[in-house]
C-alpha cells in the first residue's frame, strides 16, 4: 500500500477499480485494519478523503469528553463485521456521518446540517468510486435519517409515522431493516453500548406493524393521521401515545 501511494497508483485507478478495492476491504473479516493501514501510509486521503476528514473532528457522546468521528466510524464498521452485515450495510455504516467532516469548528461537537452536506458529498463520491446502487441508496438513506431513527423513541406518533413514510418502511421493508441495522451498529459503537441491545429498532418494528394495519382513508393526509393514531395505540404510556 505504501508503494501504491508513493507511485500515485490510487489516482490512476478507474472508478470501477476503486469500487472493487473498497468493496473487498469492507467485506474482509477485519475491515478496520485496511482503513487504519491506508491512513498510516497517507493513502486514505487519496482513496476516501471524505472519511479521512472525519479524524480529529469531535463527536458528542455519553462520555465526559467528546469522541472522534473518524474513530467512531471505524467502530461502527467493526460492528457490521461482527454481525456479518452485507456490503450495502457496511458502506452505509462507514459513510453515514461524512457530512460532519465539513462542520465549521465553531459548531463542534454539534454538527447541524451535516445531513445535507453528507448527501452532496455522497453524490460526488459516487462519481469517483463505483459502488453498487443498493449500497449508495442505503448510504443516502442513512445519511438523511439515521439521526431521526435514533430519536424515534422521543418523538410523537405523528413524527414516527412520517419517519416510516419517508423511509418507505412499508414498501421497502428489507431496506428499512438494513437502516435499522446501520443504526444498531452505530449505537453499539458508542462507549458502553455494545451488548446493550438497540431498543429503538424493536419499537420501530412495532410501530411499523401498527402503521401497516391501517390501509384506508379519504386522502393521504388522513391516512397518515390514522396511521399515527394506530402507532399511538401500539405502546400506551409512551411518548408515542400523543398522536398529534
Amino acid at each position: 500500500m505504501v508503494t501504491a501511494v508513493q507511485m500515485n497508483s490510487i489516482e490512476r485507478l478507474s472508478a470501477q477499480q476503486r469500487g472493487q478495492v473498497l468493496s473487498r476491504a469492507l467485506m474482509a473479516p477485519y475491515p478496520v485494519g485496511f482503513f487504519r493501514a491506508m491512513r498510516a501510509c497517507a493513502g486514505l486521503g487519496r482513496l476516501l478523503p471524505e472519511l479521512n476528514a472525519l479524524f480529529g473532528v469531535p463527536l458528542i457522546s455519553n462520555e465526559l469528553d467528546p469522541g472522534d468521528v473518524g474513530e467512531h466510524q471505524l467502530g461502527v464498521l467493526a460492528e457490521t463485521a461482527r454481525c456479518g452485515a452485507p456490503l450495502a450495510v457496511r458502506v452505509a455504516a462507514l459513510l453515514h456521518k461524512i457530512g460532519m467532516g465539513t462542520t465549521p469548528p465553531q459548531c463542534w461537537p454539534s454538527h447541524p446540517g451535516h445531513e445535507l452536506r453528507g448527501a452532496s458529498m455522497l453524490e460526488a463520491l459516487s462519481r469517483r468510486i463505483a459502488l453498487p446502487d443498493d449500497a449508495l441508496d442505503l448510504a443516502a438513506l442513512a445519511i438523511a435519517d439515521a439521526d431521526r431513527v435514533h430519536r424515534a423513541s422521543d418523538m410523537r406518533a405523528a413524527a414516527v409515522a412520517a419517519l416510516l413514510q419517508r423511509t418507505c418502511a412499508d414498501t421497502r421493508p428489507e431496506r428499512f431493516e438494513q437502516l435499522l441495522l446501520v443504526c444498531a451498529c452505530d449505537y453499539a459503537a458508542y462507549p458502553g453500548h455494545r451488548g446493550a441491545g438497540y431498543v429503538t429498532a424493536q419499537r420501530l418494528r412495532r410501530a411499523l406493524a401498527a402503521y401497516q394495519s391501517v390501509h384506508e382513508a379519504a386522502d393521504p393526509a388522513a391516512l397518515l393521521d390514522a396511521r399515527a393514531r394506530a402507532i399511538a395505540r401500539s405502546i400506551p404510556g409512551s411518548r408515542w401515545h400523543d398522536a398529534g
